[in-house]
C-alpha cells in the first residue's frame, strides 16, 4: 500500500521525545509510520481489538448445532415474566410527572 501525506500537529515534549530517540528532521514520519505499525501489532504492550467473533463463543457440548436453542430461550424468557415486577399505575384523576422542557440546539 502506498503512502499518503499528511499534516500532524504534536505537542512540544512529544516533538523532542521523538528527536531524543533519534528521529531527526526528516525522520518524524518514519518514526510516526513506526509507532503505529508497532501499535496496530500490539508490539507495545497495548492489548490490540478484537477484530473477529470467532472462537469467542463456547457452545454446548450435548447440543453444538444448537438445535434445543429455541426451548431453552423460551424456559428463559417464561422464568424473567415469572418473577414479580413492581407496577405502579397511576390513580384516577392523577396527572403524569411534568416533563422538563430543554432547550433546542439549531
Amino acid at each position: 500500500m502506498g503512502k499518503k501525506s499528511v499534516s500532524v500537529t504534536l505537542e512540544e515534549a512529544n516533538l523532542l521525545w521523538l528527536r531524543g530517540r533519534g528521529y531527526g528532521r526528516g525522520h518524524l514520519s518514519a518514526a510516526l509510520d513506526d509507532l503505529i505499525s508497532a501499535a496496530r501489532a500490539g508490539r507495545l504492550g497495548i492489548a490490540a481489538p478484537v477484530r473477529s467473533v470467532v472462537g469467542t463463543i463456547d457452545l454446548p457440548a450435548d447440543d453444538p448445532a444448537l438445535e434445543h436453542a429455541n426451548s431453552a430461550i423460551r424456559e428463559l424468557f417464561a422464568q424473567s415474566l415469572s418473577r414479580p415486577m413492581r407496577v405502579r399505575e397511576p390513580r384516577a384523576g392523577e396527572r403524569p410527572p411534568r416533563r422538563r422542557r430543554t432547550e433546542r440546539r439549531g
